[in-house]
């Protein structure tokens, strides 16, 4: 999340850009980066080699010049890495760096904002990288439970996803909050995985609307709960009802059609199947996000 009152350079308070976050490692970023995944990979030197693997980094001393073989593995991790590939070694890092319990650290919890996320983990080497990417207006930012680089998100979505997340938090909404932050987490990832975002976004809905459109129907889907919608429109209830007294309601559809249509990789057919952009994901997400507020919290209601 983007704080309202992050520092910004004087030169730039009243421009125009000056809020702009920069993408990839900016050159004031790259050497204090470099430390910290020198100083996190010291502590975690047995998951280095599974960082290499999976960012396809070299680490052996024979693909190096003769005189660099000296240098360690950290070292070599941390300095010689090219700069295009240190935010997908910081996120490796994130998500293998072990895990420790801070039950009896209650000193060292309240320091990390991660703990909001319940995760009773030692996640204290994100508190310095946390800072690192504010101070240099990263266009990245650490996931709530500490573990993956994910895109900032301005202060409005962050609130329409949390309480969104928070109303579905009941059992009769069935898992709409985890399938909501995991599409939330798909689509704002540092590698966006638009496919996982739209197919998570529409399980956020269905998961949301199911006590409310089709409680008795164990397959339930989006599509199956559009045809219910407009079967017992009647007997459905929003508190803005329009002028006709339809308009409400007729957003709400619309919405959930929009959704249920929009996904283009759910079904093969004689076309060639397309996967949905990170455009598309991200819009869906939104979408879901205000439908899993207005079923669970009660907006939607049938009598």
């Amino acid at each position: 999340m983007v704080s309202e009152d992050q520092w910004t350079p004087l030169s730039d308070r009243d421009a125009p850009s000056a809020r702009a976050l920069k993408d990839g490692v900016p050159a004031g970023l790259e050497t204090p980066l470099r430390g910290w995944i020198e100083s996190t990979a010291e502590q975690y030197m047995d998951v280095i080699e599974r960082v290499a693997v999976r960012t396809d980094v070299d680490l052996h001393p024979e693909s190096y010049p003769y005189q660099y073989e000296g240098i360690d593995i950290v070292a070599r991790l941390a300095y010689w890495t090219p700069t295009k590939k240190l935010l997908d070694i910081t996120d490796a890092l994130l998500n293998l760096a072990p895990i420790r319990s801070l039950r009896d650290q209650p000193e060292i919890a309240s320091l990390a904002p991660w703990q909001a996320a319940d995760t009773p983990h030692d996640l204290t080497h994100c508190i310095p990288l946390q800072q690192l990417l504010a101070d240099a207006g990263s266009l990245y930012t650490i996931r709530a439970d500490g573990r993956a680089l994910v895109r900032r998100l301005g202060p409005a979505v962050v609130a329409v996803t949390d309480e969104a997340a928070k109303a579905a938090d009941q059992p009769e909404r069935g898992s709409a909050t985890r399938h909501l932050r995991q599409a939330l987490d798909a689509a704002y990832a540092l590698h966006p995985d638009p496919v996982k975002a739209y197919s998570e976004a529409i399980k956020a809905v269905e998961s949301a609307a199911h006590a409310t459109l089709q409680p008795k129907h164990d397959q339930a889907t989006l599509g199956t709960m559009l045809g219910e919608f407009r079967q017992v429109r009647a007997k459905l209830t929003v508190p803005i009802a329009g002028k006709s007294g339809a308009e409400g309601l007729a957003v709400v559809e619309s919405m959930m059609a929009l959704l249920w249509t929009g996904q283009t990789s759910r079904h093969g057919n004689l076309q060639e199947t397309r996967e949905e952009t990170v455009q598309e994901a991200v819009m869906a997400v939104h979408l879901a996000a205000s439908l899993v507020q207005f079923f669970a919290s009660g907006v939607v209601q049938r009598s």
